[in-house]
């Protein structure tokens, strides 16, 4: 089984570095993570990062309801723009108007042609490997959610149901290229973990794109230059003095 995600997420996988050097540092970045996506919806600490230890159906449908609002507020944040650009499009889209495509996004289903989905890869706002992660979500969840009876089986089961017509979903669901049955001594729980290590992974990029970082000391331009802000104070008030 190797790990499928994105290329650069490969990349950024210090592969040379011993197991036991670069996997506590993985780890660490899944948890903070967590922790930022609890911050930002603004719910209990523990919310999020107690999914691997929940119950495999708790665990699913707490995985889909931190994505779903989530990807709301990825796609109302970028409202398709009119064909003359974006300086227009800002005057086209009033408050109101913003506050429409929210409510507009926030009642579209998930998958079909005229889903979330399709909309969020219209606007470039999910790779394909995050899009085929939620849609594994989304199909394990509704065979948990829609069914009562669901509720007290193990994820092995529904996914063994599901892979017969999902041939990739425990890859997709996970980021290992891997099929049922598992490898020997390998189930739920190993499962659950590698499917919140692949929420977090959506999470860090969703979070990244909501809240950019702050432009670098001294802005653009000061970055270009060599120049910090107190750099260029300095220099203005110098030349005010003579």
């Amino acid at each position: 089984m190797t790990n499928e995600g994105d290329p650069k997420e490969r990349e950024a996988i210090p592969t040379k570095e011993p197991f036991e050097v670069w996997w506590p540092k993985y780890l660490a970045r899944v948890k903070e993570s967590a922790e930022s996506a609890e911050r930002h919806l603004e719910v209990p600490a523990g919310t999020i990062s107690s999914i691997p230890n929940e119950p495999d159906f708790i665990a699913t449908v707490k995985t889909y309801a931190v994505i779903e609002p989530i990807l709301n507020e990825l796609i109302a944040q970028n409202p398709p723009l009119p064909p003359w650009g974006n300086m227009l499009g800002l005057m086209t889209f009033g408050q109101s108007t913003r506050e429409n495509f929210r409510t507009f996004v926030t009642a579209l289903n998930m998958s079909g042609s005229s889903g979330k989905l399709k909309l969020a890869d219209g606007l470039g706002l999910l790779k394909k490997h995050e899009i085929d992660f939620i849609q594994a979500v989304a199909r394990i969840r509704n065979r948990y959610a829609h069914n009562v009876k669901n509720m007290h089986r193990p994820l092995t089961e529904i996914l063994a149901e599901e892979q017969p017509h999902h041939g990739r979903i425990v890859e997709h669901l996970t980021g290992m290229r891997a099929t049922l049955p598992l490898p020997l001594g390998l189930g739920n729980d190993f499962l659950k973990a590698f499917m919140y290590h692949r929420l977090a992974d959506y999470l860090a990029a969703a979070l990244h794109t909501l809240r950019p970082p702050p432009p670098p000391e001294g802005g653009i331009l000061g970055r270009l230059f060599g120049l910090s802000e107190d750099a260029d104070t300095a220099s203005v008030a110098d030349r005010g003095e003579r």
